[in-house]
């Protein structure tokens, strides 16, 4: 990823929380023929690792028996900054957003306890807002069926990049106006962005 200095996003409670926030993020191998292969699935940070899972019917899982490292590519807020909201001129659009590449080693999950635990951790986790958590409590033979239609993977992270293009690079009457432009629009996203913008700038 071009991460310059003043976009760096290197604190590790903000990489946390990105990926708290946007748990459904890409996943990148290579295959055996060295291509590049994506699939978005729902992701679980915890203590040092990404707890993932997919159907086994997609042959993307049988990538991580190789031994390479993979990339899980999180994206925060974004949107698009016209050049219109700056104070001066001339100016040229570009794109704000926050994003962070993580990287690491895939680990199969195989053992069906270990599996139904890191699934009920994931559900969990997405559960945790609503007034009635639905819980993992299954009938044995469903449970079991289900769970052995997916892969279920663990990925020891072993380096971070992120980058959060907030406007740093500009006066503050552009970013001002920048942020102003963003909240017209009436879009939530936007509004979102603005905020992170207007923390920024502060």
């Amino acid at each position: 990823m071009y991460a310059p200095k003043h976009f760096a996003l290197d604190d590790p409670a903000q990489q946390q929380a990105l990926m708290a926030d946007y748990p459904f993020a890409q996943l990148i191998t290579v295959d055996g023929d060295g291509l590049p292969q994506a699939a978005y699935l729902p992701m679980l940070y915890r203590r040092g690792r990404l707890e993932l899972h997919m159907a086994k019917a997609n042959p993307q899982w049988q990538h991580f028996q190789n031994g390479a490292e993979v990339l899980c590519a999180f994206k925060g807020e974004h949107g698009y900054i016209s050049p219109s909201w700056y104070a001066g001129a001339p100016n040229v659009p570009t794109w704000n957003s926050v994003v962070l590449h993580v990287y690491g080693k895939p680990r199969l999950i195989e053992d069906p306890v270990e599996k139904k635990a890191m699934m009920t951790r994931l559900v969990d986790a997405m559960e945790a807002g609503f007034d009635e958590p639905w819980r993992m409590e299954l009938p044995e033979k469903y449970e079991m069926g289900m769970l052995s239609g997916i892969a279920a993977v663990e990925i020891e992270i072993t380096r971070m990049q992120g980058k959060a293009k907030l406007s740093q690079n500009r006066k503050p009457e552009d970013a001002k106006g920048a942020i102003a432009g963003l909240r017209a629009t009436g879009r939530a996203e936007d509004a979102r962005l603005a905020d992170l913008m207007a923390e920024q700038l502060a």
